[in-house]
């Protein structure tokens, strides 16, 4: 405990510098799994804040602009503009609203409202119109013109996740996740989830410019799980105790007591990363369990890490405008005392095995427009050989030794913190089919 407390000091203080600071996958096998997201949120305040386009051409002099972060308060209330949840302008990381354009602001949820010093009225949802600068108007709600942060929620706005009449892969529910807005629902993102493994096969979401700057400093919730785990405490079955017994229960105590450690332990791996959205309320309700899956946590530290951030900030740069698909595949094994390999399940239901620990995680970025994708795979396993991780590897990999991939950081040999590769979207069909079958010329780079 000394040495953890004494760590985490260090680490702050590394953070706090301007340069020298570790890149958080540096530290996979040194913080635990609430650690390092705080420690990837504020080395990500500082990278972003680096990279965002200070110098968008908005006319200062008329018009209203707010920055993602500074300029937006806590508990944040939905912004939506139009019939779209309201986005910064490209990858500045900065809003700008034309001086008479409206914003719907709202807080969801039974008894919450809108907060404001200037307020004149109780309202959970209002309608705030650009005069200049950070001020907005709000007829019969607001006294005067009052600053756009100051708008805050009573208490945090309500999301929701409903499982819709749509079908994906095999015939599994969709559930989508966002908040309800004027009677309307208002999508962050979907899931393709099966009820009967209780396993999440893919997530999808939009990721544009305007992804490139996040909102930090947003406390993490607790995790959800909404109406899809009945009579299972699933967020229970994460902890380490849990997770060790299960493990236990099919390769036996000796072997889980070597695969559970103290650096090597199953966390719950978003697969949409609270950091692929931009605002504190959509970071927020990126914590369901039907957006998550079992992760070896320097997995979720390492590669994988890798390859969310370096691919927001290359879709960020390059200005594509693409749907990440967000995925798992496969059951990963682990060897019990006679060598044999096995399956690895989190949980028993009668004669069912539910929540597997995926044997892949796979991202797939797909650019309708350019009609370019590519297929990013890691395998989620710190106890296979080299052997067996080039066995396991069902594509050419497109990535290695191919300068247009130059931008992702990961180090895909690296078994521990997953080894990791890239397919063409028709190679990576041939092996995992989930997602839906769209028109693709080449790789997305």
């Amino acid at each position: 405990m000394r040495v953890f407390v004494l760590l985490t000091a260090v680490l702050v203080g590394v953070i706090a510098l301007p340069t020298n600071r570790p890149e958080p996958g540096e530290l996979a096998f040194v913080l635990s799994e609430d650690a390092f997201e705080d420690y990837l949120d504020a080395w990500l305040a500082i990278e972003e804040n680096k990279g965002a386009n200070t110098t968008a051409n908005f006319n200062l002099r008329s018009g209203c602009t707010f920055r993602v972060n500074g300029d937006l308060g806590q508990p944040q209330p939905v912004y939506l503009l139009g019939n779209n949840f309201l986005r910064p302008n490209s990858n500045s990381g900065q809003i700008h609203l034309n001086v008479g354009q409206q914003v719907r602001v709202s807080c969801p949820g039974s008894g919450r409202t809108i907060q404001h010093a200037n307020l004149a009225s109780s309202v959970h949802t209002a309608t705030a119109t650009c005069v200049n600068n950070n001020l907005v108007s709000g007829s019969g709600w607001l006294h005067g013109n009052s600053a756009f942060g100051g708008l805050v929620c009573s208490t945090h706005p309500a999301h929701q996740a409903q499982a819709t009449g749509g079908r994906c892969f095999n015939n599994n529910i969709v559930i989508r996740v966002g908040f309800v807005v004027d009677n309307v629902f208002h999508t962050w993102y979907q899931s393709c989830f099966d009820q009967n493994r209780l396993e999440v096969l893919y997530v999808w979401y939009n990721q544009d410019a305007t992804n490139a700057v996040h909102q930090t400093n947003v406390a993490r919730p607790s995790w959800s799980a909404g109406s899809f785990f009945p009579g299972l405490n699933i967020n229970s079955v994460y902890t380490q105790v849990q997770q060790k017994q299960a493990i236990a229960n099919i390769v036996g105590q000796s072997m889980a007591d070597r695969y559970v450690t103290s650096t090597q332990f199953l966390a719950r791996g978003h697969l949409t990363a609270k950091s692929d959205f931009v605002f504190a309320t959509a970071q927020r309700a990126s914590f369901y369990f039907i957006n998550a899956a079992p992760q070896w946590q320097p997995f979720n530290a390492g590669n994988w890490n890798w390859l969310e951030q370096n691919l927001r900030a290359r879709i960020g740069q390059a200005g594509y405008n693409t749907v990440i698909y967000t995925g798992t595949f496969g059951v990963t094994q682990l060897r019990d005392a006679s060598g044999h390999l096995r399956n690895i399940f989190l949980h028993q239901s009668g004669n069912t095995p539910q929540v597997p620990v995926p044997m892949y995680f796979y991202k797939v970025a797909y650019d309708a427009s350019r009609r370019l994708g590519t297929a990013f795979v890691s395998i989620n396993n710190p106890y296979y050989t080299l052997a067996e991780v080039r066995s396991l590897q069902f594509c050419t990999d497109r990535c290695r030794n191919n300068n247009a991939f130059n931008w992702l950081n990961w180090q895909p040999d690296r078994i521990d913190i997953g080894y990791s590769f890239c397919c063409t979207i028709p190679d990576f069909r041939r092996v995992i089919a989930h997602i839906p079958n769209f028109s693709v010329n080449g790789l997305l780079t």
